[in-house]
């Protein structure tokens, strides 16, 4: 038992310290102002193969798919799904598998009313166990006007000094590393990406949203994305990670909003409140 518990306490630290991991949020909403929250993370190939030696040093088992379920902590998503808003139901949560053989979760969270939902600006990994459920950063909050033509406002989480926040990719890290940092940060973070977006249960007719989606199955502007940080797609890039080692400098949004532009892999909604009208 204590050799099960060290390695899955292993398994979920290499978790942590590695970052290809694939994370993403949508938040989709009705006309009435209801939805669900969907939390997707894949883990990539790099992370199967550090997994498999890990669990060939205790004992030489290797990772089948219950013991990947047995990842997903349901009392975990239980919990989280208070941490969500008031009102906010856990449904389901799963294992899931793409055709190339990478492993991921999915957890489903219900909610009536957009206005009580709360979404972490610093997304987690759904369903793992460990996950800390209390951000410190200020979360996303929503409004919503019903009728004919329901308006959704998203509200941004206040900075107290406007800044862009690079802690994800670890901003004192990327600046000025030696080529053999450089290296071990491309390993490290290929195939992280992390992404939070909004659907609409219709068609966006107007919004002030930096960006906007087609979907791609009813060829309808649906999707808006809050953030998407593809790190993994960053860090190959030196001079956009000395780019976005000097966005902490920045002291207002609209300097920021020039300064996103045109950096690959990266989208951060910068405006204050979203308005998104739709039918």
């Amino acid at each position: 038992m204590m050799k099960h518990a060290l390695q899955l306490s292993c398994i979920l630290m290499l978790f942590v310290v590695t970052g290809c991991i694939d994370a993403t949020t949508v938040v989709s909403v009705n006309k009435d102002g209801s939805g669900s929250v969907y939390e997707v993370a894949f883990f990539g190939k790099a992370i199967d193969q550090m997994i498999q030696q890990m669990t060939a040093a205790f004992g030489g088992q290797t990772v089948d798919s219950q013991l990947s379920t047995s990842f997903v902590d349901i009392e975990n998503c239980k919990a989280k799904a208070a941490q969500l808003g008031e009102g906010v139901r856990f449904v389901f949560a799963k294992e899931l598998k793409k055709q190339d053989g990478t492993v991921g979760f999915g957890a489903v969270y219900a909610f009536d009313d957009i206005r009580k939902l709360k979404i972490s600006s610093d997304p987690d990994i759904p369903g793992q166990k460990g996950t800390q459920t209390t951000k410190e950063s200020s979360p996303i909050t929503f409004d919503f006007i019903k009728g004919p033509k329901p308006k959704l406002i998203i509200n941004m989480p206040r900075r107290s000094n406007a800044e862009i926040k690079t802690h994800s990719m670890g901003s004192d890290a990327i600046q000025n590393p030696s080529p053999e940092q450089m290296a071990q940060m491309k390993q490290m973070f290929d195939g992280f990406r992390v992404r939070v977006m909004v659907k609409v249960h219709g068609e966006i007719t107007n919004t002030n949203a930096s960006y906007v989606q087609i979907d791609s199955k009813s060829d309808k502007k649906q999707f808006v994305t809050l953030l998407d940080m593809n790190i993994g797609e960053i860090i190959q890039h030196e001079e956009l990670c000395e780019k976005i080692a000097a966005m902490g400098q920045i002291q207002d949004m609209e300097t920021a909003s020039e300064k996103l532009k045109g950096i690959s892999g990266l989208k951060i909604e910068t405006a204050q409140m979203v308005e998104v009208d739709f039918h």
